[in-house]
């Protein structure tokens, strides 16, 4: 670019001035020889001057030309998740679209409720069914309750897109994400959401506002199961809801979060008014890179919500209930530590929590209230550890437990017999598991899961053995 201004303007001076100079040169006198040098001198020095303005013209361009391009280069490796994956577009607006491919092959020990392909609570031995004419309760044993089988589960197979784009400070993020899991018969497997929500975020004040589904937005970790269900009923508060939530990074290790989350409403008949209201404050590297490696964070989160029970969302007796009252609140601790043992990457991680009323946004379908519409009181934990043996063998333990209060999931019923089949007044599940690296997109796993669902005065027993692949892309 500077040869060619510099082309355009020297080349036509020089041959003029040549030109000047040869016919100057044919019989003028000393003195008008002398006149034209001295001319020509100026227009030099003019020239020189020109070159000189467009000198810096071209500086200045080429340095606005580079800061586009750091922008652009930037944008990609900030905010994708993976920056193996393939992104399209261009400077300042770019998607990208990633998915897998992924078979579970399940052998049960017993019938594992509720949710079928993926782990929840023992069924329950006993049924009891209440007759509302008679006011009476029928008690009988469920013959099959033990009965072992086979699953082969494609349904974890998801598909996703990423769209990106950025105006000065703001960067956009757009995420949409399906897998399988939807109702079904057989084989007729139905697509699901499972995240569908924008993010804008401010790379100056570093804040960020997301609207839309995406996952709790506290208690955020999950354990490092084969197993779809993570510990599902077993400690660990997990699901994708549609929220609001704001985040705003304070200083280079704090994180305060605020957010209004609920479930999508089901019926204009419920009167569900209040969404939760959640917070979260989380502290990341910092002091703890002292000890620990780098990622390494602890995080206290909680929230509150107020809702009206009508009678017709109880289970025993509902005609004697009109409406009920209910407060219910959550407090959790989350950590996560990266750390090195005899040269060896390790990290353990984990949730501790206790709350009153936790059910449908947490994955705890009926074990919020009770028969009376009363909160049930509950609390948790789960933990693992992770082993990155090598780059491709990876091997993780751990465990998980869920504690409704007995007397207040039990009252109103005759018993632990009246539970339904994801019921419980104790769950516990235990699990390892081993996967190995074919590529670094193609793994092959193997994890076995103990389940043990205490109703009282019995435990129900299941073991789970799951043998799975996935492929990236």
């Amino acid at each position: 670019m500077r040869g060619k201004v510099i082309a355009q303007f020297l080349l036509p001076t020089l041959f003029a001035g040549g030109v000047f100079i040869k016919t100057s040169l044919a019989g003028e006198t000393p003195e008008e020889l002398k006149a034209q040098i001295d001319a020509l001198k100026q227009q030099i020095a003019t020239m020189q001057q020109q070159m000189a303005s467009m000198q810096t013209l071209i500086e200045t361009l080429q340095g606005k030309l580079q800061q586009v391009e750091t922008k652009t280069e930037k944008l990609t490796p900030q905010f994708v998740a993976k920056d193996s994956k393939p992104v399209f577009g261009k400077p300042g607006l770019e998607w990208q679209l990633y998915g897998r491919v992924k078979m579970d092959y399940h052998y049960d020990t017993a019938q594992i409720k509720y949710y079928n392909d993926f782990v929840g609570a023992v069924k329950n031995r006993w049924s009891a069914s209440y007759n509302s004419t008679t006011e009476t309760w029928k008690i009988s044993k469920v013959p099959d309750y033990q009965n072992d089988s086979t699953n082969f589960n494609p349904r974890d197979t998801r598909l996703g897109a990423l769209i990106y784009q950025s105006y000065g400070n703001w960067v956009v993020k757009g995420h949409t994400e399906i897998d399988f899991y939807g109702y079904n018969s057989g084989n007729n497997i139905i697509p699901r959401i499972r995240l569908a929500y924008v993010d804008i975020n401010n790379t100056k004040t570093k804040t960020s506002l997301l609207f839309g589904q995406d996952w709790i937005p506290v208690s955020q970790l999950n354990p490092s199961t084969i197993e779809f269900g993570i510990l599902t009923a077993a400690g660990n508060l997990w699901w994708r809801v549609p929220q609001l939530t704001i985040r705003q990074k304070v200083f280079e290790n704090w994180e305060l979060l605020g957010s209004l989350m609920m479930h999508r409403r089901l019926s204009t008949d419920l009167e569900r008014r209040m969404p939760w209201a959640l917070a979260r404050i989380q502290y990341k590297d910092g002091v703890l890179n002292k000890v620990f490696d780098k990622g390494s964070m602890i995080a206290l989160g909680g929230g509150y919500k107020h809702d009206a029970i009508k009678a017709k969302e109880v289970s025993f007796p509902s005609k004697k209930f009109k409406e009920s009252d209910v407060d219910r609140w959550l407090i959790c601790a989350e950590w996560l530590f990266n750390f090195k043992l005899l040269k060896q990457n390790l990290q353990f991680k984990g949730e501790a929590w206790t709350g009153k009323g936790i059910d449908d946004e947490w994955l705890r379908y009926d074990l919020g209230v009770n028969a009376y519409g009363e909160p049930i009181e509950a609390y948790g934990l789960w933990a693992d550890l992770v082993w990155n043996i090598s780059p491709r063998w990876t091997f993780t333990i751990g465990a998980g437990f869920d504690d409704p209060n007995d007397k207040e999931i039990l009252k109103g019923l005759i018993g632990p017999q009246a539970l339904n089949d994801r019921q419980f007044t104790k769950n516990t599940q235990y699990f390892a598991n081993l996967w190995y690296k074919l590529t670094d997109k193609m793994s092959i796993g193997v994890e076995v899961m103990h389940i043990e669902t205490e109703r009282r005065d019995w435990v129900d027993t299941a073991n789970r053995f799951t043998l799975s692949a996935f492929y990236n892309f």
